[in-house]
């Protein structure tokens, strides 16, 4: 194929365990792509504040990033914004009466910090899968607020549900269709909601028109809900080896995990010259 362009994700994807760093080989595969004139673009959930140092450091392949699952498109090096959705103040209060429905968690990102209440934070303290969420983006980016009211009239750029209990799952997706949103499990247990027309596919197509770049020239890695739009829209869908069985259905071809450094061996296999 002839690949001009490279969206990978970054959590499960691109990331080391760590959550903040690159391997070696990915460095290395990004470098060697950016030399022969192909793009590289970061596709995330996560806001501009809060990348990883790895995409932060401005590396020589530094391009466009798509943010909020879709929801904004920035300039990686100067953070300019270039396209943006905000969810709707109706849509967030139908959020918050959700999430008191069925106790569970919920936080408003806004200006890449996350807004949450004492009762949302205590929800999260015995969830295991939130150890990096807790430790780390809360202690640096958290704000807790008496109540997320007042914030349904300003610029929400996406909303986490967390914790939601394998019983209320159907239950909770099927609402989350009734309200003018996009909603997406980025983790088991956890959904990330943004403006109806904000997913990652979009973010892809935002990135190919303004680098003039055929859809069907894109390579995407990802490797949960969240990715599958873009995987689907990409002209070659690459599911990471960690991905559950229905992302690796909706890619074309599968690599290795994410800590076998997978996206670097996709990379050197299917973009490389």
């Amino acid at each position: 194929m002839d690949i001009r362009l490279i969206c990978m994700d970054l959590d499960g994807t691109a990331l080391q365990k760590d959550r903040m760093t690159f391997s070696p080989r990915l460095e290395a595969a990004l470098e060697n792509a950016h030399r022969q004139g192909i793009a590289v673009a970061v596709v995330t959930g996560r806001q501009f504040g809060l990348l990883p140092p790895a995409v932060k450091q401005d590396p020589v392949w530094s391009g466009l990033v798509v943010l909020n699952n879709g929801g904004q498109v920035r300039c990686l090096a100067t953070g300019e914004l270039l396209d943006s959705l905000d969810l709707d103040p109706e849509a967030l209060r139908q959020l918050l009466k959700l999430a008191e429905i069925y106790d569970l968690p919920i936080e408003f990102s806004m200006d890449s910090k996350l807004y949450l209440t004492e009762r949302s934070r205590m929800l999260q303290q015995n969830d295991p899968g939130l150890i990096f969420h807790r430790d780390v983006i809360l202690k640096n980016h958290g704000s807790v607020v008496e109540t997320l009211e007042p914030f349904c009239e300003r610029k929400i750029e996406k909303v986490n549900l967390l914790c939601i209990p394998r019983e209320h799952r159907d239950a909770v997706a099927a609402q989350l269709r009734q309200i003018a949103v996009s909603a997406v499990w980025s983790s088991g247990n956890c959904m990330e909601i943004t403006h109806p027309q904000a997913d990652k596919g979009r973010g892809l197509e935002k990135i190919c028109t303004l680098l003039g770049i055929p859809e069907r020239c894109a390579m995407a890695l990802g490797d949960s809900g969240n990715d599958i739009a873009m995987l689907r829209r990409a002209g070659l869908g690459v599911a990471m080896g960690n991905a559950p069985d229905f992302v690796k259905d909706a890619a074309d071809v599968l690599t290795d995990r994410f800590d076998e450094d997978g996206a670097a061996k996709a990379i050197e296999r299917w973009a490389l010259k």
